[in-house]
């Protein structure tokens, strides 16, 4: 059968694919018909099992629709349709694509960058599923240490402390005792006589040997037994002289009756007894059925998975619950100016109209109680401190403290839990250390590290660690199976460049490329076959000497039999493809069918190919002909030092292209994200996250405004578009709310939006349709009846403009809107934005949640261009390259070279050679990862990195300046033979648009 899960190996069927090249294909492929989701147009395709297929072209063409919005779409809800209908009710339900027929698709995995979570609690370990294996781990072979003494905590059987003494020397006296606690209400008559019951004769009690006939001592008033310890003998032996058996028994029912603990006394020196028995030494000897060290008198939980396991009660710190961090206070927040003085407003909390009359109390009280108000904070010694935060309650001033806590008791209110959280910071947990885990479940240890020291190792040590470990056969035999998972997940850890992170780092804090690429790392790690993997823009964030790795990685998981597409633009992985599909020619509308399909080989020769065109050297960036000197200003940072910045002090000139480079993990985003734009933003009074340690910045007055465009998305929801997001809806919706309808109705600007009540479709409250839960199948999704999915009422769309209704303008493109509303520059001026990042084939009312990666990065750029009026700002980019084809990022270029022209500054996070070469200066960081970098290795102009011989940039830089970079090992001989890590350039003087 063809088609569905089922396939004939004997089916075979001749079609003629491509350029009317005949082709056998057999049912082992995938047959995509008619495809028509988002802009796709019809698309016939079919993709052979078990090869891997690059799926590649301009930004929003369509790449993303085909992989993950039809294969993997398809393929997962294939999937989960093969439970029962009770289980799919508890599952993620995808929509059936938009496709006249898909056949032949396997149970498919998708790997995406919106795949990963970001709760403080999901950590590397946690991700890539090596934590559940540590602690399995852990729970079987690791060794108990007491905190104490340090010394081993064993649990004993009465075999085994039989045998340890038989060791003793022949003729040595040893008495076998158990502990015979005094419960609530328990006399020392009940006891004995519950003793003699049982068939004891003899206790030591107070340094004696007492029988328990003996009525004398037994009747004697005892006001308090509390710690008088009571010791049971349950025999009296001679060792070399007494039998095996008699000696084990009477160790059981010492163990027995001590609910799992017994003493032996043993003889010993005066000046080393552990106690004196009628006026003899004895050395006390404890045996434990239960992990407890009897020197420290420590009990010690059974080691099992939960006890290692920060996200249950039972494993996680009391203190933090498992974070690791606390929220605290933080005094540098709250006075972030510590030169300013006490009445020139130090202390920021107070400087709100809201919160002056705090202020104005301790102005009144300084001087009764020797604090100075008119020097500089950091001058007050620490009792005057301590008096600021502690407060004067017989003067009824709570200080610092008292203030917080009110404003802690009122959090219940948004404004105050806000105002509040503009203080507090992430501090370690003073009890764990930030190693999540309670004090027990750190005793545990395999080779003398604990689960929260493996985990802050770096992962390629981590690998070293358990490569190099030696374990006993026991240990061996039942960990063997843990050992072998937790080591091929850092493999592939260390494999897709990520070796310089911990297993215990919080996914939040990781790049957009790092995150995807621990998350690829579990389907990497696994053994599943016959499967279908989706990876999006694996290389994103990577340093062209790490994509070896990464190539390697995907291509084992193709040669395990699994179908591997990958949507991605990287050469290296374009040039070890078994078949590359183009989608284009354009994006938006202009995109949406297959340009090209087949080997890589066949790219660089088939016309109409705009990667192609690239990878041969046909089209490119030329380099310029003199790039920009940087003598227009510079900011200078001293003392950086967050993560594993190592002291530095560096110069970043504006007026250029500034770009900050380094493999993965140099120290990139910590320098520019991290600490740059967080102390830039504190001198110009703009809020942002506490910056890294650093020690000041200089040259902050020669730009006007700082501006951040990272990679965080743009929205989730379908009610976010394009216009709404760079302002632009606002000066649409005065359009028409200016025109004689509108007016005549009193309508206002609000009646066009379709977010807000008035003139939007009540039935459908805006969103076009209206949602049917079918519980275990996929909602349905039916167009409004009320208003056809337009979004809006009746009366509202009788209004127009130019003929147009609002509905419809939402259904223009930028370039069409961009005529349309000719003599309206308001909004001409916000949609030219949108055009200069090339976006001008989007849709106005396009849902934000349907762009691209590439595309979400360029709106936002434009988003904070249209924002930019003063001159002289500074915008710090990481990785705008991300998701963008080689056309894309000569548009990027352009959009740069408008803001230097008009008197920006750009810093750029970047790992593109192609932006590398036209950048004015290079500031590049390493030499390695994590501690081996964090230094600058090389800066100035491409050509000094290029030449410098210890940057690992520069060699791969070379290449592209010399133009053996980018020429396609995809060529033929004929064409040209070169090296594959970067694209061609063509004809220096010659400079393509597209």
């Amino acid at each position: 059968m063809v088609g569905g899960w089922g396939y004939d190996a004997g089916f075979v069927l001749i079609r003629k694919l491509g350029q009317g090249v005949p082709r056998v294909l057999s049912a082992r492929i995938i047959e995509l018909r008619g495809v028509r989701v988002h802009n796709l147009k019809s698309v016939d395709l079919d993709l052979p099992h078990g090869r891997l297929v690059v799926v590649c072209g301009v930004s929003g063409s369509g790449k993303t629709s085909l992989a993950l919005d039809t294969l993997y779409a398809e393929g997962q809800r294939r999937y989960i349709e093969s439970f029962s209908a009770y289980t799919r009710q508890f599952l993620d339900r995808l929509e059936k694509p938009d496709a006249d027929r898909i056949d032949g698709i396997p149970p498919a995995i998708a790997v995406t960058r919106e795949s990963t979570s970001r709760s403080n609690r999901a950590t590397i370990g946690s991700t890539t599923e090596t934590a559940d294996y540590l602690r399995l781990l852990y729970a079987r072979v690791a060794q108990t240490f007491c905190l104490g003494c340090g010394q081993q905590v064993l649990k004993d059987t009465p075999q085994s402390a039989a045998q340890r003494l038989g060791q003793l020397p022949e003729g040595t006296r040893l008495l076998v005792t158990f502990p015979q606690p005094f419960g609530d209400g328990d006399t020392l008559p009940s006891v004995a006589a519950e003793l003699r019951e049982d068939g004891f004769v003899r206790v030591i009690y107070q340094g004696r040997t007492r029988s328990l006939t003996d009525r004398s001592w037994i009747d004697a008033p005892v006001t308090d037994t509390t710690g008088q310890p009571l010791l049971v003998v349950t025999d009296r032996l001679t060792a070399g002289s007494v039998s095996s058996d008699r000696l084990r028994d009477s160790l059981e029912i010492a163990f027995a009756k001590g609910r799992g603990t017994c003493y032996v006394l043993v003889p010993a020196t005066a000046d080393q007894a552990a106690m004196v028995v009628d006026q003899r030494p004895w050395d006390r000897w404890g045996f434990s059925s239960r992990l407890r060290c009897e020197a420290c008198e420590r009990d010690y939980l059974e080691p099992e998975p939960r006890l290692f396991d920060y996200n249950s009660p039972w494993g996680a710190c009391p203190q933090c619950e498992g974070f690791g961090d606390i929220v605290d206070i933080d005094m540098d927040l709250v006075v972030p100016h510590p030169n300013k003085s006490i009445r020139e407003g130090a202390i920021a909390p107070w400087n709100t109209p809201a919160y002056a009359h705090e202020l104005q109390e301790l102005l009144a009280l300084a001087d009764d109680y020797g604090v100075p108000v008119d020097v500089p904070f950091q001058q007050l010694s620490q009792a005057q401190l301590q008096r600021i935060y502690d407060g004067v309650p017989e003067r009824n001033f709570g200080g610092l403290r008292g203030f917080f806590a009110w404003l802690q008791r009122r959090k219940y209110k948004m404004h105050l839990r806000v105002f509040l959280s503009r203080w507090r910071s992430y501090r370690p947990c003073p009890a764990c250390g930030g190693a999540r885990l309670r004090p027990e479940s750190l005793a545990a240890r395999i080779a003398g590290r604990n689960l929260a020291e493996v985990s802050r190792m770096k992962i390629q040590d981590a690998r070293q660690f358990f490569a190099d470990l030696r374990l006993d056969d026991w240990q061996r035999t039942v960990g063997r199976t843990m050992l072998e998972q937790v080591q091929s997940r850092l493999r592939y850890l260390c494999d897709v460049g990520l070796g310089y992170l911990s297993l215990d780092r919080t996914l939040r804090t990781l790049s957009g490329g790092e995150a995807q690429r621990v998350a690829m790392t579990s389907a990497l790690g696994s053994s599943l076959v016959n499967m279908l993997y989706v990876l999006d823009e694996p290389s994103v964030g990577l340093h062209p000497r790490d994509m070896d790795g990464l190539t390697e990685a995907i291509v084992s998981l193709r040669d395990r039999g699994n179908t591997v597409v990958v949507t991605e633009h990287e050469v290296s992985l374009l040039h070890r493809a078994d078949q590359v599909i183009e989608i284009g020619p354009g994006a938006g509308q202009r995109g949406g069918q297959v340009v090209f399909q087949g080997p890589p080989e066949q790219m660089v020769q088939a016309g109409g190919s705009l990667t192609g065109e690239f990878l041969c050297g046909r089209r490119g960036v030329a380099l310029p002909s003199r790039r920009r000197p940087p003598t227009r200003g510079r900011i200078q940072l001293t003392g950086a030092r967050g993560n594993n910045l190592q002291d530095l002090t560096v110069e970043f000139p504006l007026g250029v292209l500034c770009l900050v480079t380094g493999v993965s993990g140099a120290g990139k985003s910590t320098l520019v994200q991290d600490t740059l734009y967080g102390a830039l933003c504190q001198r110009k009074r703009k809020e942002s996250a506490k910056p890294c340690p650093y020690e000041d910045v200089f040259g902050d007055g020669q730009i006007d405004d700082v501006i951040l465009v990272d990679q965080n998305p743009i929205g989730r929801s379908p009610r976010s578009n394009p216009v709404t997001y760079i302002k632009a809806f606002d000066p649409i919706r005065a359009v028409f709310a200016e025109t004689i309808e509108a007016r005549t109705h009193n309508y206002s600007a609000g009646h066009f939006s379709f977010n807000v009540d008035g003139g939007r479709c009540e039935a459908c409250k805006g969103d076009g349709y209206v949602q049917i839960d079918m519980q275990f199948l996929p909602d349905v999704f039916m167009r409004c009846s009320h208003c056809g999915g337009t979004r809006y009422r009746k009366e509202i769309l009788e209004v127009t403009y130019r003929g147009r209704h609002i509905a419809e303008v939402l259904e223009m493109t930028v370039r069409e809107a961009f005529s349309f509303f000719r003599g309206q520059p308001k909004v001409q001026g916000k949609l030219k934005q949108l055009i200069d990042v090339g976006l001008d084939y989007l849709r106005l009312g396009q849902p934000a949640n349907t762009l691209s990666s590439g595309e979400a990065q360029r709106l936002k750029l434009a988003a904070y261009m249209s924002g930019a009026r003063r001159n002289r700002t500074l915008f710090l980019l990481d990785e705008p390259t991300t998701g963008l084809h080689f056309a894309d990022i000569v548009q990027l270029l352009d959009c740069f070279e408008a803001l230097l022209a008009v008197g920006h500054s750009l810093i750029i996070v970047e790992h593109n050679l192609q932006l590398m070469r036209a950048a004015d200066w290079i500031i590049d960081l390493g030499p390695g990862a994590a501690d081996e970098g964090g230094r600058i290795v090389a800066e100035g102009p491409p050509e000094a990195i290029a030449d410098h011989p210890d940057s690992h940039t520069g060699r791969y830089l070379r290449k592209a300046l010399d133009g053996k970079g980018c020429s396609s090992t995809l060529s033929e001989p004929s064409v040209g033979v070169h090296d594959s890590s970067c694209l061609v350039e063509g004809d220096a003087d010659q400079h393509d648009e597209s």
